[in-house]
């Protein structure tokens, strides 16, 4: 059991640090979250220790920049780092146990729009792949959309051109996605697609009749 523990803190730590290529430019912002992980010992907490409770358990940020940290209150973590929370969270909770280990792992907002099952916001870490965010958004409704989706920052279209690199099931860090984007899976008018392929059987019963008449008078 403690193998398995151990390997799970080596995993979560590659989870946490795998943005660290960008930790210097992602910082908190208001209604982001945070997955809060601790172990103690290697171990995760048990029973009803004060330190069981805040144990894989995500947290909102506030309007004002602030978790509630149950007890221990109100917290200000907006605009910090990934590290400089994990400082402050072990400010906190160093007094409760020996030998802590906290993971902070980031959920940054995406807003999901169109072709997709239940569309809406939802937080996600930045190493989750593109599939599982699919599938945590109910899936396409539409398949024609996959090949159009974008992706906008602002009002504007920042990556239009990314469905091969989705066959490979990149994370969203990969693809450059970043706090407060939506990935727009857009709607495809199914009467004109269907209109567009009866003009293209129509045009090729057109061609084969030519050719077979061209045929039957050489014959």
């Amino acid at each position: 059991m403690r193998r398995l523990y151990l390997f799970l803190i080596i995993f979560l730590l590659f989870i946490a640090n795998g943005y660290s290529e960008d930790s210097d430019e992602f910082r908190f912002g208001n209604a982001d979250g945070l997955r809060l992980l601790i172990y103690e010992n290697d171990m995760a907490p048990q029973g009803d220790r004060i330190l069981a409770n805040f144990h894989n358990v995500d947290f909102i940020i506030d309007g004002e920049g602030n978790i509630q940290l149950g007890s221990f209150g109100l917290v200000q973590i907006a605009n910090m780092t990934v590290d400089e929370v994990t400082t402050t969270l072990e400010q906190i909770f160093r007094t409760f146990g020996k030998d802590l280990k906290l993971i902070v792992v980031p959920l940054i907002r995406v807003v999901l729009r169109g072709e997709f099952g239940n569309a809406g916001m939802y937080r996600f870490s930045p190493n989750t792949s593109f599939w599982d965010v699919v599938a945590e958004g109910g899936g396409m409704t539409n398949n024609l959309a996959a090949e159009n989706m974008y992706v906008m920052r602002k009002g504007e279209i920042i990556y239009a051109d990314f469905w091969e690199s989705l066959h490979s099931g990149v994370s969203l860090r990969e693809l450059g996605i970043k706090s407060g984007d939506e990935i727009i899976a857009p709607r495809i008018n199914r009467i004109s697609f269907d209109a567009l392929m009866r003009y293209v059987n129509f045009f090729a019963s057109l061609i084969l009749l030519y050719y077979a008449i061209n045929r039957q008078n050489r014959d």
